[in-house]
């Protein structure tokens, strides 16, 4: 399919002081448009290095990356929004402003100016437009950078750890945004998290890396709400908590 993204043999190496690391050691993957692919491992599996290839921040050593039939490179990368575990929301910009970062100095483009009022309204945050970053609790500051994500409408949506410094109630209410917003969007979404749970409550098939090769392939066959205690979801934890566990 022409709308596949294909990744072939990726590696990644890093040269500390006299030792190579080999961060990636031949990834293989085929996700396709509408897919919400989380990623698991232990610390040091490859989960962000390999996002932040996939993001167009560092270069492959070696192995191609395609996209719709295209092959995608630093220079001509992947159609992706970016979201990090922090907001990273520029403190001297207002919401709105963080929001069109992307399109700065343009941002104040009527067209833009009522897509980022639209996107804030579906995130919650109407009437936060002039706000300034230090007004914002931490799980507001993650919905102004998840639209800041969303503003160049990418067909990639990329997560790193974007809920991770979040207490409980915020967390688990993120998740269900998550839902919402992938569910309407027709986006494809690939997140690392170190939380099992989430990453079977958000995704539609988990892949577990171990030493930088993705070692199971999980498919989640549960539509949204999940329950979280059904026999069905914790056999799926089992699952990949075994295969993780299995790493050490």
């Amino acid at each position: 399919m022409m709308n596949r993204l294909k990744i072939e043999n990726l590696t990644k190496k890093y040269q500390l002081e006299d030792m190579a690391v080999d961060a990636l050691s031949g990834i293989n993957l085929e996700i396709e448009q509408g897919e919400f692919i989380a990623i698991v491992g232990r610390s040091g599996s490859g989960k962000t290095t390999l996002l932040r290839i996939l993001a167009g921040l560092e270069e492959q050593t070696s192995g191609k990356i395609y996209f719709r039939g295209r092959e995608c490179t630093v220079d001509a990368p992947l159609p992706t929004g970016m979201v990090f575990q922090e907001a990273r929301l520029m403190p001297w910009l207002s919401v709105e402003s963080n929001v069109l970062f992307p399109f700065l100095p343009k941002g104040r483009d009527e067209a833009l100016h009522r897509k980022a009022l639209s996107l804030l309204e579906m995130l919650g945050l109407s009437g936060y437009e002039n706000a300034m970053p230090f007004q914002l609790s931490g799980g507001m500051a993650q919905r102004v950078a998840l639209g800041r994500a969303l503003i160049r409408d990418p067909e990639i949506i990329l997560l790193d750890e974007p809920l991770g410094a979040l207490d409980y109630f915020t967390r688990r209410t993120l998740q269900s945004e998550l839902v919402r917003i992938y569910r309407g969007g027709g986006k494809t979404f690939i997140m690392v998290t170190h939380d099992v749970g989430e990453a079977l409550r958000l995704g539609t098939r988990v892949l577990v890396l171990k030493n930088g090769k993705i070692d199971v392939s999980v498919n989640v066959p549960m539509g949204y709400p999940r329950v979280r205690n059904s026999p069905e979801f914790q056999a799926l934890v089992d699952r990949v908590l075994g295969a993780i566990e299995d790493s050490e």
